[in-house]
């Protein structure tokens, strides 16, 4: 008579790693194709702020309906998030400020590389719409001290 054994067979249980890792990456491919390619909406505009010494708190700026004015490095200016041409700007706050509830300054966001002349003709439009609380927005991390 044969004698069977009364263990069962191993299970064998190989992991492929290279087979996971080639379906991870076509399916990380797969989601950077969809992603990249839906539309997304801006809600603002980025500039690169100048970095000071000593910044101060300034927590009206981020309320929703504070009056931002974004300058580029390349001269656009946007009001909020929609660009707006230099000479349609003090009708844009004019219009902003029909609110009763909407803070009567208005925030400066410059680009460090933006011209002066860009910035200038920005402040003479928000004064045309008569704000005089102008307020300029920087970096808050600290700048290094050099010393010679």
């Amino acid at each position: 008579m044969l004698v069977k054994s009364r263990t069962s067979p191993k299970l064998f249980s190989d992991f492929n790693t290279l087979q996971f890792a080639s379906v991870m990456a076509m399916v990380v491919f797969a989601m950077l194709l969809v992603f990249m390619t839906i539309p997304t909406d801006h809600y603002g505009v980025s500039a690169d702020l100048p970095k000071v010494s000593h910044p101060i708190s300034m927590p009206g700026a981020l309320r929703e309906d504070a009056m931002k004015v974004t300058i580029t490095r390349d001269g656009k200016v946007y009001f909020g998030s929609d660009q707006v041409n230099i000479t349609n700007l003090p009708v844009k706050i004019q219009d902003r400020l029909k609110d009763r509830e909407v803070e009567r300054r208005v925030y400066v966001v410059a680009d460090m590389r933006a011209r002066w002349g860009a910035v200038k003709q920005v402040l003479d439009a928000i004064r045309s719409a008569g704000i005089i609380r102008v307020a300029f927005l920087a970096d808050q991390g600290r700048s290094p001290i050099v010393t010679n």
